[in-house]
C-alpha cells in the first residue's frame, strides 16, 4: 500500500514547528502565499474524507497575496526555492510550487541558497509541514509513495 514520507524541511532554525495529520488527507484544494522580499506566510486547504479544512496561517500578514487553485485532476509534484538571511533570521525567500500541469511562483525574491523537494516518479505531495513566525522559516512535504 502507500506510504506518507516526510522531507525537510528546507529553510532556517527559527519559528515555531507547524504540521498536519496527514491520516486520511486526500488531497491539497488550495494554496495561500503571502510574499514580498521574502514568504511571509502560507496557508493550506486540504480535502479530507468529505470536508475541506484550513491550516492556520503560517507566517505573518505582511505581503501581498497569491492564491492558487488546483483542479481535481492537479497535484503538487514538487517545491523548490531559495532560502536566507532576512531581518535577522534565515526564512524562505523564495517559493515556486510545481504540479503535474504546470509551475506556480516563484512567489517572494530568488536570492540565497536554492533548495528542492521533488516528489520523484510520478508521487504526490498531499501536505506541508513548516516553521514560521513573522515569516515562513522553513517549509517541507509529505509525500505519498506507492510501495509494492
Amino acid at each position: 500500500g502507500p506510504v506518507v514520507v516526510r522531507m525537510g524541511p528546507c529553510g532556517g532554525c527559527g519559528g515555531g514547528a507547524r504540521d498536519v495529520d496527514t491520516r486520511g488527507v486526500d488531497r491539497v484544494v488550495k494554496v495561500v502565499v503571502r510574499h514580498g522580499d521574502a514568504v511571509d506566510a502560507v496557508s493550506v486547504l486540504y480535502q479530507r474524507g468529505g470536508r475541506q479544512e484550513w491550516t492556520d496561517l503560517w507566517g505573518g500578514p505582511g505581503g501581498e497575496l497569491a492564491e492558487i487553485w488546483l483542479r481535481p485532476d492537479e497535484h503538487f509534484t514538487g517545491v523548490e526555492g531559495h532560502f536566507g538571511p532576512f531581518e535577522g533570521n534565515v526564512v524562505v525567500r523564495s517559493l515556486t510550487f510545481v504540479s503535474n500541469l504546470r509551475a506556480y511562483g516563484p512567489y517572494g525574491r530568488p536570492e540565497g541558497v536554492p533548495f528542492a523537494l521533488p516528489a520523484a516518479g510520478g508521487a504526490k505531495i498531499v501536505a506541508f509541514h513548516a516553521r514560521s513566525g513573522r515569516h515562513l522559516d522553513a517549509i517541507g512535504t509529505y509525500v505519498v509513495v506507492k510501495v509494492e
